[in-house]
């Protein structure tokens, strides 16, 4: 996840051109290219005429036979008062004698392969996304990971897998100690064994996971077993790893984690199990997000798209002082 900020004109030129520089990277097609520059600069106008400037995120996606890219927009405020009105096009609340780049978010979701967004009077999220980004519009769960550096790093030890494994889903948030490319490498080990380790069972996926990372700088994990049904929810903890699961009464609880760092604790951590169901939702933070009890998000934002969902807990809980990372998962209804 590559993170821009927007706090005066020239800086959107320069989130344009970067997000042409990794869409070339990634090889997305030449079309998208182009509605991929319109959104970028349109979002970026939008930070500093209705905001007090922002954050624009961009997530490359490439895989065997897809190629796409995520731009999340964030601003701290005031807020859309009325998002359907501002979805129609010609709205703008630009002062007299300010001109729009086009017809703002209505032709944001024209151009885009999907939108979503959320707004209330701390900020707003927008999700556009421009190609393939191989998210499964089907399927029992609804999953989206974000991960970003350190302010000032390229890469950081934050790093999350999500596979699924038959009548399951198997979700690892890691945070490997310290930061910077050298936590960075650590974590992509944590991530392959992780992977390699498909099909094999949540006990046997922590093993996997640990031995890879022994000799590492050491980490901190949680790794979810998410049933594709009503079933329970099985969980390995490993450190400080915050996981929560929502209800869809709206309930909310903790998953526990053992104390300890992957790759250097000679115990194996305990595992949980957990009430899972239609409508329940998975809330998987690292230490760079604070904890949401004391200023806890409305309930409107998790009936957005799980990326939206995602962004938002970043802007809003974020220190600022390490990697942040953040994982949703929500079985469908």
């Amino acid at each position: 996840m590559i993170s821009l900020p927007i706090l005066e004109t020239s800086q959107i030129g320069a989130a344009r051109r970067r997000a042409l520089q990794e869409a070339e990277t990634i090889g997305l097609a030449e079309d998208d290219r182009d509605r991929l520059a319109l959104v970028v600069t349109e979002a970026g106008t939008n930070l500093l005429r209705h905001a007090t400037g922002g954050e624009i995120l961009l997530c490359p996606h490439q895989g065997k036979s897809t190629a796409g890219m995520d731009v999340i927009a964030l601003d701290d405020g005031p807020g859309l008062p009325n998002v359907e009105a501002a979805m129609a096009d010609g709205f703008t609340t630009a002062g007299e004698g300010e001109r729009s780049l086009g017809s703002g978010l209505g032709a944001m979701a024209r151009m885009s392969d999907g939108l979503d967004i959320y707004s209330d009077s701390r900020g707003t999220t927008l999700t556009v996304n421009i190609g393939k980004t191989g998210r499964a519009a089907r399927g029992p769960m609804e999953t989206a990971g974000l991960i970003v550096p350190k302010p000032s790093f390229d890469a950081g030890g934050d790093i999350h897998g999500i596979r699924k494994d038959g009548g399951a889903t198997m979700i690892m948030l890691m945070d490997v100690l310290g930061h910077g490319p050298t936590a960075a490498k650590d974590a992509e080990t944590g991530l392959a064994a992780f992977l390699a380790a498909k099909g094999k069972s949540l006990e046997d996926t922590e093993i996997f996971v640990a031995d890879a990372m022994a000799g590492s700088r050491g980490a901190a994990s949680l790794i979810v077993e998410l049933p594709h049904g009503s079933d329970r929810l099985r969980a390995l903890g490993l450190g400080n790893i915050k996981g929560e699961i929502i209800s869809a009464d709206g309930s909310r609880h903790g998953i526990p984690s053992s104390p300890g760092i992957v790759g250097a604790s000679t115990r194996r951590p305990r595992v949980t199990e957990h009430a899972w169901g239609k409508g329940a939702m998975l809330l998987l933070t690292t230490d760079g997000l604070k904890g949401g009890e004391r200023f806890p998000e409305p309930s409107a934002l998790f009936y957005r798209d799980v990326l939206t969902i995602a962004a938002t807990l970043y802007k809003r809980r974020r220190r600022g002082s390490d990697d942040s990372g953040v994982v949703i998962a929500r079985a469908r209804q």
